[in-house]
């Protein structure tokens, strides 16, 4: 057994382009829908279309370079050589945007299902099911039902007649509150201003995500107000990466060559880069290989905090030994952040309070100045200290039950 998708792109908007092409913070609306489908495990998608324009051709390239295969269909009559017997076929409404737990619910083994959500104001976009529901944009069909549309004489709405079969057949309902249509969780869209007013709730939902008093209180806001510069254009998640590897190589080349101080606020950029890049995910289809590739950076630069005396003074003009206190301290400072880390994802659901807790950003910002002034040795004595206060306040915190 196979999941296919089979995707609207055939509505047009006023302005005359596809309503699948839309851009919402960078990515087009179909591939924000390809990338929600790969991870759900579809491997194929099918486009229906009505016609293929040079900018849906181009826009399929790009979704086939990410491992997927891609096919225009026009009726159900293409559909049907594409599909065996035992598959599930995916429905996803043109111009939908939606969330990645609304597809893997879709997708979950089982009979035909639909999502469904109320019939509201905010829910007018969406094909009415019956007098007090309407279709919440996925649905999963079985084989037959596209045999049938492809026996049926006369001209057809492939979508809708498919979601109609569906509903005829019984199909399991899942329910999404209209409140998710209000916060722009889920959306249909059906002109520029509303891509608009959805890339700008989607901006500002994005969560700080992750601990640290560095991210939470300095780096993501700062990070956010770049927020519509950053989701502008694909290119920016794509060479984002390669930038902050550079960064915290060039902190590593730096600390080598004595330039302490040099070395450090490249490391703030460097951690900018990462919150960046944690910014971008909620947004790109490759969020999963950005995590990996993001891991691997932090990891990096929690290792250079932590070897950080070594590399100044082995990499000095004199290569002598650091001082112990610094030495020694530096490592207890990284692994006081690694502790608040594995605290931090222990703690499950409620990770309230995680701005408190100690991380690499917060340590690189009070070194500059110390580093500046000559006073390195005492402020490495001083961070792991504060960093243990920092974990006993959030450990308090965090336990205190919540206010009713």
């Amino acid at each position: 057994m196979a999941l296919i998708a089979l995707v609207g792109a055939s509505e047009t908007l006023p302005d005359g382009g596809l309503r699948a092409l839309v851009t919402v913070a960078g990515e087009t609306l179909i591939e924000r829908q390809a990338a929600r489908l790969a991870d759900v495990g579809v491997t194929h998608i099918t486009i229906a279309v009505a016609a293929v324009p040079a900018d849906l051709l181009a826009t399929c390239d790009r979704i086939r370079r990410r491992g997927m295969k891609v096919t225009p269909v026009r009726a159900a009559a293409d559909l049907v050589p594409l599909v065996e017997a035992d598959d599930r076929i995916i429905l996803v409404a043109d111009g939908l945007r939606a969330g990645g737990t609304h597809y893997a619910a879709i997708a979950k083994p089982g009979s035909p299902a639909i999502l469904v959500t109320g019939d509201t104001v905010l829910t007018q976009g969406f094909e009415r099911i019956d007098a007090t529901r309407r279709w919440g944009g996925l649905a999963s069909i079985s084989q037959p039902m596209v045999a049938e549309l492809a026996a049926m004489p006369g001209e057809w709405d492939m979508m809708l007649t498919l979601l109609r079969l569906a509903v005829q057949a019984g199909s399991r309902r899942l329910f999404c509150e209209p409140a998710l249509f209000e916060q722009g969780e889920i959306a249909i869209v059906t002109d520029l201003p509303t891509a608009a007013l959805i890339e700008q709730s989607s901006l500002q939902q994005v969560e700080y995500g992750g601990m640290g008093l560095g991210r939470s209180a300095i780096m993501m806001p700062l990070v956010r107000l770049a927020g519509p510069l950053l989701v502008k254009s694909p290119k920016t998640a794509r060479y984002l990466p390669y930038i902050t590897a550079l960064l915290w190589v060039s902190v590593a080349l730096l600390a080598g060559s004595g330039l302490a101080a040099a070395g450090a606020i490249v490391a703030i950029l460097g951690g900018l880069g990462l919150a960046a890049m944690r910014f971008l995910s909620a947004f790109r289809a490759e969020s999963a290989a950005q995590d990996r590739v993001r891991d691997i950076i932090r990891v990096f630069g929690w290792l250079l905090l932590a070897g950080y005396p070594w590399l100044l003074s082995l990499g000095g003009a004199d290569h002598l030994m650091p001082r112990f206190s610094e030495a020694a301290l530096a490592p207890c400072l990284a692994a006081a952040i690694l502790l608040a880390r594995a605290l931090y994802e222990d703690s499950g659901e409620r990770r309230r309070f995680h701005w408190l807790l100690p991380d690499a950003d917060q340590a690189w910002i009070m070194l500059v100045p110390a580093l500046l002034f000559d006073f390195a040795t005492l402020m490495f004595a001083i961070l792991p200290l504060l960093a243990l206060l920092q974990i006993l306040l959030w450990l308090r915190l965090a336990r205190r039950p919540e206010a009713r």
